[in-house]
Protein backbone atom coordinates (compact mmCIF):
# COMPACT_ATOMS: atom_id res chain seq x y z
CA UNK A 1 0.00 0.00 0.00
CA UNK A 2 2.93 2.32 0.82
CA UNK A 3 4.15 1.48 -2.78
CA UNK A 4 1.06 2.55 -4.01
CA UNK A 5 0.39 5.81 -2.34
CA UNK A 6 4.27 6.98 -2.89
CA UNK A 7 2.82 6.10 -6.65
CA UNK A 8 -0.70 8.20 -6.30
CA UNK A 9 1.22 11.15 -4.61
CA UNK A 10 3.83 11.76 -7.41
CA UNK A 11 0.84 11.52 -10.07
CA UNK A 12 -1.56 13.82 -8.25
CA UNK A 13 0.22 16.70 -6.57
CA UNK A 14 -1.54 18.15 -3.57
CA UNK A 15 -3.85 20.99 -4.27
CA UNK A 16 -4.11 23.87 -1.39
CA UNK A 17 -7.77 24.71 -0.81
CA UNK A 18 -7.53 28.14 -1.45
CA UNK A 19 -6.42 27.02 -5.38
CA UNK A 20 -9.21 24.38 -5.76
CA UNK A 21 -11.80 27.01 -4.70
CA UNK A 22 -10.32 29.57 -7.41
CA UNK A 23 -10.38 26.47 -10.03
CA UNK A 24 -14.21 25.85 -9.27
CA UNK A 25 -14.99 28.73 -9.07
CA UNK A 26 -13.75 29.36 -12.98
CA UNK A 27 -14.50 25.97 -13.76
CA UNK A 28 -18.13 26.49 -12.21
CA UNK A 29 -19.01 29.16 -15.01
CA UNK A 30 -21.82 27.99 -17.51
CA UNK A 31 -21.04 29.51 -21.12
CA UNK A 32 -25.15 30.14 -21.85
CA UNK A 33 -23.42 30.40 -25.37
CA UNK A 34 -22.70 26.45 -25.69
CA UNK A 35 -25.08 24.30 -23.89
CA UNK A 36 -23.49 21.34 -26.10
CA UNK A 37 -19.86 22.25 -25.43
CA UNK A 38 -20.84 22.50 -21.32
CA UNK A 39 -22.58 19.45 -21.46
CA UNK A 40 -19.23 17.55 -22.91
CA UNK A 41 -17.13 19.07 -20.03
CA UNK A 42 -18.53 17.45 -17.30
CA UNK A 43 -16.78 14.08 -17.55
CA UNK A 44 -12.99 15.55 -17.85
CA UNK A 45 -14.49 18.23 -14.77
CA UNK A 46 -16.02 14.94 -12.72
CA UNK A 47 -12.44 13.42 -13.31
CA UNK A 48 -10.43 16.04 -12.21
CA UNK A 49 -12.15 16.84 -8.82
CA UNK A 50 -12.31 12.97 -8.79
CA UNK A 51 -8.43 12.64 -8.96
CA UNK A 52 -8.18 15.52 -5.98
CA UNK A 53 -10.73 13.70 -3.79
CA UNK A 54 -9.11 10.24 -4.39
CA UNK A 55 -5.56 12.11 -3.61
CA UNK A 56 -6.95 13.76 -0.63
CA UNK A 57 -8.87 10.82 0.65
CA UNK A 58 -5.49 8.65 0.63
CA UNK A 59 -4.12 11.13 2.82
CA UNK A 60 -6.61 11.28 5.50
CA UNK A 61 -6.63 7.46 6.05
CA UNK A 62 -2.87 7.45 6.49
CA UNK A 63 -2.77 10.31 8.69
CA UNK A 64 -5.46 8.31 10.60
CA UNK A 65 -2.83 5.51 10.52
CA UNK A 66 0.00 7.78 11.38
CA UNK A 67 -1.96 9.21 14.20
CA UNK A 68 -2.88 6.20 15.74
CA UNK A 69 0.73 4.57 15.81
CA UNK A 70 2.22 8.08 17.28
CA UNK A 71 -1.13 8.24 20.04
CA UNK A 72 0.40 4.72 21.02
CA UNK A 73 3.77 5.82 21.14
CA UNK A 74 3.03 9.14 23.09
CA UNK A 75 0.91 7.14 25.53
CA UNK A 76 3.73 4.95 26.20
CA UNK A 77 6.07 8.08 26.42
CA UNK A 78 3.77 9.37 28.61
CA UNK A 79 3.14 6.26 30.98
CA UNK A 80 6.80 5.76 31.81
CA UNK A 81 7.06 2.80 29.12
CA UNK A 82 8.91 4.79 26.60
CA UNK A 83 12.23 5.60 28.51
CA UNK A 84 15.03 4.16 26.55
CA UNK A 85 17.55 7.41 26.18
CA UNK A 86 18.59 6.04 22.40
CA UNK A 87 14.67 5.73 20.99
CA UNK A 88 13.50 9.11 23.12
CA UNK A 89 16.36 10.76 21.11
CA UNK A 90 15.18 8.83 17.85
CA UNK A 91 11.92 10.82 18.56
CA UNK A 92 13.80 14.10 19.55
CA UNK A 93 11.78 14.02 23.00
CA UNK A 94 13.32 14.40 26.61
CA UNK A 95 12.97 11.67 29.45
CA UNK A 96 9.64 12.23 31.33
CA UNK A 97 11.09 12.85 34.99
CA UNK A 98 7.56 12.86 36.87
CA UNK A 99 4.88 10.09 37.42
CA UNK A 100 1.69 10.81 35.35
CA UNK A 101 -1.04 9.12 36.56
CA UNK A 102 -3.01 7.03 34.57
CA UNK A 103 -6.07 8.42 34.41
CA UNK A 104 -4.36 11.82 33.36
CA UNK A 105 -2.60 10.33 30.49
CA UNK A 106 -5.65 11.41 27.92
CA UNK A 107 -5.20 15.21 29.19
CA UNK A 108 -1.47 15.10 27.62
CA UNK A 109 -1.98 13.20 24.85
CA UNK A 110 -4.94 15.81 24.42
CA UNK A 111 -2.24 19.06 24.43
CA UNK A 112 0.47 17.01 23.25
CA UNK A 113 2.18 18.87 19.94
CA UNK A 114 3.10 16.11 17.53
CA UNK A 115 -0.10 15.03 17.62
CA UNK A 116 -1.91 18.00 17.54
CA UNK A 117 0.01 18.21 14.22
CA UNK A 118 -0.63 15.51 12.56
CA UNK A 119 -4.84 16.41 13.85
CA UNK A 120 -4.11 19.88 11.85
CA UNK A 121 -3.05 18.01 8.73
CA UNK A 122 -5.73 15.44 8.76
CA UNK A 123 -8.33 18.11 9.04
CA UNK A 124 -6.72 20.37 6.12
CA UNK A 125 -6.78 17.36 4.18
CA UNK A 126 -10.71 16.43 4.77
CA UNK A 127 -11.01 20.20 4.49
CA UNK A 128 -10.66 19.46 0.84
CA UNK A 129 -11.99 16.24 0.65
CA UNK A 130 -15.41 17.81 1.00
CA UNK A 131 -15.26 20.39 -0.52
CA UNK A 132 -14.30 17.87 -3.53
CA UNK A 133 -17.59 15.75 -2.58
CA UNK A 134 -20.15 19.33 -3.14
CA UNK A 135 -18.58 19.92 -6.05
CA UNK A 136 -19.19 16.73 -7.33
CA UNK A 137 -22.27 16.23 -6.20
CA UNK A 138 -22.89 19.65 -7.73
CA UNK A 139 -21.24 18.38 -11.57
CA UNK A 140 -23.51 15.53 -10.62
CA UNK A 141 -26.62 17.86 -11.22
CA UNK A 142 -25.23 19.97 -14.01
CA UNK A 143 -26.72 18.32 -17.13
CA UNK A 144 -30.04 18.21 -15.77
CA UNK A 145 -29.39 22.05 -14.94
CA UNK A 146 -28.23 22.65 -18.84
CA UNK A 147 -31.05 20.77 -19.78
CA UNK A 148 -33.53 22.86 -18.02
CA UNK A 149 -32.00 25.94 -19.34
CA UNK A 150 -32.26 24.29 -23.51
CA UNK A 151 -36.00 24.02 -22.46
CA UNK A 152 -36.71 27.23 -20.96
CA UNK A 153 -34.35 29.04 -23.58
CA UNK A 154 -37.06 26.88 -26.03
CA UNK A 155 -40.15 27.74 -24.36
CA UNK A 156 -39.41 31.68 -24.19
CA UNK A 157 -38.27 30.92 -28.10
CA UNK A 158 -41.49 29.71 -29.06
CA UNK A 159 -40.59 25.90 -29.84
Amino acid sequence: MVYLLRRFFLLHPPVRIEDLMKEWSSDSRIDETEPGKELAKIPSLHAKYLDVLTYHSMVVKKLNVDFNKMRKLKWEYWHGDLNDPDELKKYGWEPVHEKILRQDIPIYLDGDNDLNNILLKKMAHQEIYDYCQSVLKELSQRSWQIRSYIEWQKFIAGH
